[in-house]
């Protein structure tokens, strides 16, 4: 057997333990189910639900629509308008004067060392009177029983942070195409059961989506002042929950609720770079190996295929179709959970290359210093005070 040939089989079986991986990790995530009808018999503490919002026209209706169809008994809707320019705060007053529970706090200037999320957090945090806070971003929707459902599975395990992995909207093309592939590179680092080790506070992974805290671990950690200058927020303040000893768990609420993350391509690029910035700070030196093996498994089966058939090599050209296979049904798997036809398994290398290129994206302005650009603010690597963007 040649040495390509050999490379092409290791290959192949890296690739085989990189689907076992990823099959176990998805077999880990346990499902929230939702309570339409809360249990009559019961007391239910409040709730506050807190929604920051800038610039969120298109997406605060939809928001505010999934919040006021719950059931759940005693709960109060929070949304802090983050200094919008364009009519969210409008919206959301038009609902405020049909609806109680929803109230409107118009935000205070982002002061220095803040990042703009977690100052609106903070000023939600503090207005809200719920013994329960749940923290929902303004392009999720959340679906009929997901408040209770969320609460009840936090009071049975006995957690008092849980964070929620929400469904995803993809409804164009390009979307179906370079999401899941995105979501499936990240499943692969995504390893549940440490997450949800409570002697493991190093590794904690979170969706600012939909995070949901207990009043007295809230204020015990610190609240979103501890973590003022993170633009990760949602994994620095899950991490620093289990460092204080505070119990967190990492459920899967497809049931609960779903998102738009993102609308545009641009939009998508700068959000998915500020996304794995956090990443490329906090394990820069993993980054040029994985970028490296990362596009070896994208360039591996196609180079087999093509050196078997013209080299007439059966092995190398099973190897490299064993390759494919596998991360063809990888890719499968994430599609079949975000419901994208079957057909977009074929924008695979698409996907995998533009989420070699957000890594990299990433890490050059780790090591540039050049910070991250997201809702109209800079947010530099060295310090967390904003500045204008061009």
């Amino acid at each position: 057997m040649s040495t390509e040939t050999r490379v092409a089989w290791l290959l192949a079986g890296l690739q085989a333990l990189r689907a076992a991986w990823g099959y176990r990790q998805s077999g880990r995530m346990l499902r929230i189910a939702p309570v339409p009808t809360p249990d009559p018999e019961r007391t239910y503490p409040r709730l506050s639900v807190v929604v920051p919002a800038r610039n969120e026209e298109h997406n605060i209706a939809g928001c505010l629509d999934g919040l006021q169809l719950q059931t759940y008994p005693d709960t109060e809707i929070v949304v802090v308008d983050d200094r919008s320019e364009d009519v969210t705060a409008q919206i959301v007053r038009q609902r405020a004067a049909s609806d109680t529970r929803v109230r409107l706090i118009e935000g205070e200037p982002l002061p220095d060392g803040w990042i703009g999320k977690c100052w609106a957090l903070h000023q939600g945090a503090a207005a809200a009177s719920g013994e329960w806070l749940l923290f929902v971003d303004a392009d999720t929707r959340l679906l009929p029983g997901a408040v209770t459902g969320a609460l009840d599975e936090a009071r049975r395990r006995g957690v008092p942070v849980l964070s929620a992995l929400t469904a995803q909207e993809l409804p164009t093309a390009w979307e179906r195409a370079l999401m899941p592939a995105v979501f499936a590179a990240l499943a692969e680092a995504l390893p549940v059961e440490l997450v949800n080790n409570p002697d493991v506070p190093q590794i904690a992974i979170a969706n600012g989506q939909f995070l949901l805290v207990r009043r007295d671990a809230y204020d015990g950690i610190g609240g979103h002042a501890s973590i003022r200058d993170e633009i990760g927020e949602d994994a620095k303040f899950a991490q620093r929950a289990k460092q204080l000893r505070w119990r967190y768990w990492l459920g899967d609420g497809r049931d609960l609720a779903t998102t738009r993350m993102y609308t545009r391509p641009a939009d998508f690029w700068e959000g998915w770079t500020k996304n794995l910035h956090v990443g490329a700070r906090l394990v820069p030196w993993l980054i040029p190996p994985g970028l490296v093996v990362y596009l070896a498994t994208l360039v591996a089966p196609y180079w087999a295929l093509l050196r078997g058939w013209r080299t007439a090599s059966p092995s190398l050209v099973v190897a490299g179709a064993l390759q494919l296979l596998v991360a063809l049904a990888l890719r499968r798997r994430v599609d079949h959970t975000f419901r994208v036809p079957a057909i977009y398994v074929l924008a695979q290398p698409v996907g995998q290359l533009t989420f070699l290129a957000l890594l990299a994206a990433s890490f050059y302005k780790v090591l540039t210093g050049k910070g991250v650009t997201w809702k109209g603010r800079r947010y530099h690597t060295s310090a967390a005070a904003p500045t204008p963007s061009p």
